[in-house]
């Protein structure tokens, strides 16, 4: 499906914050660069972490388990002054505490001036909400998915 700018923001926000509720994400991240860093290096490096993160919760071979390897819905904000991309999480494998213990590490290889804020996501509506609120039909580029093919994770 094709967004243009004629899709009304509250309608199509309304569907992404549904969409996002749906996935029930476990973890809530936002994950902060603190240096000059272009969207595409950002979403490089985010795809980078979330690599290191599967071999991390999943052993050596998690490429040979793509049911089990993070899913995630993200969103990069404010591209040209301080970008940082908020995300959530669903852990097939339901390894959230591993996670949140092993991201710091890993994201500081990453972006070494950068941080992680990370959270447990108990009301999703809510999330979606703040992720999303400033995303417009006219800037979906802005919305990140996992490059391989999650077996559950569909979107209508």
């Amino acid at each position: 499906m094709t967004y243009t700018t004629a899709v009304p923001r509250n309608g199509y926000r309304a569907a992404l914050i549904h969409w996002i509720a749906d996935f029930k994400p476990s973890l809530y991240v936002t994950f902060v660069f603190n240096s000059p860093i272009s969207p595409r290096s950002a979403e490089d490096r985010l795809n980078a972490f979330l690599a290191r993160m599967d071999r991390t919760l999943l052993g050596p071979k998690w490429l040979e388990k793509p049911d089990d390897r993070a899913r995630f819905i993200g969103f990069v904000e404010k591209a040209e002054t301080n970008i940082h991309v908020h995300a959530v999480f669903d852990l097939p494998t339901k390894q959230d505490r591993a996670f949140a213990e092993a991201a710091p590490a890993i994201w500081k290889k990453l972006a070494p001036a950068g941080n992680l804020d990370i959270q447990a996501v108990t009301y999703a509506e809510g999330v979606a909400d703040y992720i999303t609120k400033e995303i417009r039909p006219e800037s979906s580029a802005k919305m990140l998915l996992p490059r391989q093919d999650c077996s559950g994770f569909t979107v209508a």
